[in-house]
C-alpha cells in the first residue's frame, strides 16, 4: 500500500489576524501551486535541494564569477525554484485580499 502524504510540511508563520481555517487553506494552496510549479509533489523536496545546493556553489563567488558561462546551470535551477515558490506565494495569499507583511511559508522535511 502506497503512502500518500507528503514528505514535507508546508507551515505560514507570522500570519497575524488570520484564523486556523485561513491559515490551513493559505497551506494548502501554497502547496498545490508549488506542487504544479515543480512537476509534482515528488519534485518539491528535490528541487528545494538542488537550489540550496546550487546557492551554496555561488555564495563564495565574485558577481563577475557568477556570471560565467560555467554556472550557468546552478543560476538556471535557483531561478526555477524561485519562480515557483513566488508563484505559489502569491496563489496562497491572493484570496486573503489583504498585505500579510511578514508572512512566510516554512517548508520541513
Amino acid at each position: 500500500m502506497s503512502d500518500k502524504r507528503p514528505a514535507y510540511s508546508v507551515k505560514m508563520v507570522n500570519a497575524a489576524g488570520l484564523s486556523a481555517a485561513q491559515r490551513s487553506a493559505a497551506e494548502l494552496r501554497f502547496r498545490m501551486a508549488l506542487e504544479f510549479g515543480v512537476g509534482g509533489a515528488g519534485y518539491v523536496l528535490p528541487a528545494l535541494q538542488a537550489c540550496m545546493l546550487a546557492r551554496s556553489l555561488l555564495e563564495d563567488l565574485t558577481p563577475e564569477e557568477r556570471v560565467e558561462v560555467d554556472y550557468g546551470a546552478e543560476r538556471e535551477v535557483i531561478a526555477l525554484w524561485e519562480k515557483a515558490e513566488d508563484k505559489a506565494i502569491m496563489t496562497a495569499l491572493q484570496p486573503l485580499n489583504r498585505d500579510m507583511g511578514d508572512a512566510r511559508f516554512e517548508i520541513k522535511v
